[in-house]
């Protein structure tokens, strides 16, 4: 009798603990057969906005994760970073379609889907910054230096020589018969000679003077050449070599990044003078009006667009992470999403139209 009646109990669980897993199981299928709201802000190359649209190669990924899935989504815009978090976390959106990091802070409030691109913080600079401090830097330094020393001793020599051979002729010369004020004449005409400024102000007479003259005139050329060949050379090389290992090389100049990214809280955490603006097309706005000098950015976005707004990368990215979709908190679409996701880097394809947008 105790059998019977321990065996009808075991029944009796398993049939009430599968009945639970298949309602449970239809809740799920329930909640992931409905309409999602997908919450998205302009990022460029990751969303951009196109009319009424989303656009991008984070817009195309999702599109594509849709489609395999078989959803239907509504698609919602957020002003900035910080307004979509709060619209995953307040639960008003189920899905964030732009890079999101997932930091120690941000998985508290909302969860991740698995890494749809690798990407990290890189500092770049307005070309008028680097310009400026890379030709003072040139002019100081050996190469240009030195040509503008021998150019200095060549004026000295050529002021005495022009002065000696033109001070035989004092009725006609144009220069002073003095050894002071007729070595000044003799530098002033080699200066404007071989920069061919010319103003014609004095002129060799002579036929000893218009022979030196000539020598001058066709030395210059090399000597003007050689110059500006070397500063552009130093100049180039200058750039090539400008690396910034952290943010502490910065010399305490502010930085601009976007307000809410992970990369803001990277400046703040290391210490740095930050300034954050609401998007990243008003970051590089500031950047090209002069605001500030200095970003960080994603070098997806420093790839396509920054030298439309005269900036360049400085350096390596400073620290590799990795972009995701958000979902909010405990959202039953985590795994369907991330197995979508699996497939299509499996096959190639999410770096292939990732290739076609930055490319």
């Amino acid at each position: 009798m105790r059998r019977l009646i321990l065996l009808v109990a075991i029944i009796a669980t398993i049939a009430l603990t599968g009945s639970r897993d298949l309602a449970a199981q239809s809740t799920a299928d329930e909640t992931l057969a409905d309409s999602i709201v997908v919450v998205t802000t302009p990022i460029e190359p990751f969303v951009e906005r196109n009319g009424d649209r989303a656009d991008g190669f984070y817009i195309e990924i999702w599109e594509d994760v849709a489609h395999e899935l078989d959803i239907t989504w509504e698609e919602v815009w957020a002003d900035s970073y910080t307004e979509m978090l709060d619209m995953l976390e307040s639960g008003e959106a189920d899905i964030a379609v732009a890079p999101l990091a997932p930091t120690a802070e941000r998985e508290g409030r909302f969860d991740f889907t698995s890494a749809v691109v690798s990407s990290g913080p890189q500092l770049a600079a307005h070309d008028r910054t680097t310009t400026t401090r890379s030709l003072v830097r040139v002019l100081l330094g050996s190469g240009a230096l030195r040509v503008l020393v021998i150019a200095a001793i060549g004026l000295v020599l050529l002021g005495h020589l022009i002065w000696l051979v033109e001070r035989r002729h004092p009725d006609i010369s144009d220069f002073d018969t003095s050894y002071p004020g007729g070595v000044f004449d003799g530098m002033w005409w080699a200066a404007v000679t071989v920069t061919t400024v010319g103003y014609g102000d004095m002129s060799p007479k002579s036929w000893r003077g218009r022979a030196v003259a000539i020598v001058a005139m066709l030395a210059s050329l090399f000597l003007v050449g050689a110059f500006v060949s070397q500063v552009t050379s130093d100049l180039n090389e200058s750039r090539e070599e400008l690396e910034v290992s952290s943010l502490s090389d910065l010399d305490g100049q502010e930085i601009g990044t976007v307000a809410g990214s992970s990369f803001e809280a990277f400046v703040i955490a290391e210490g740095a003078k930050v300034r954050s603006y609401e998007s990243q097309q008003a970051l590089f706005e500031a950047v090209d009006v002069g605001e500030i000098d200095v970003v960080v950015a994603n070098p997806y976005a420093l790839a396509t667009i920054g030298s439309d707004f005269g900036l360049h990368p400085v350096g390596d990215v400073l620290y590799e992470e990795f972009e995701t979709f958000g979902l909010r908190q405990d959202s039953p679409w985590r795994e369907p999403v991330n197995k979508a996701l699996a497939d299509l880097q499996a096959s190639g394809h999410v770096q292939r139209i990732i290739a076609r947008w930055v490319e």
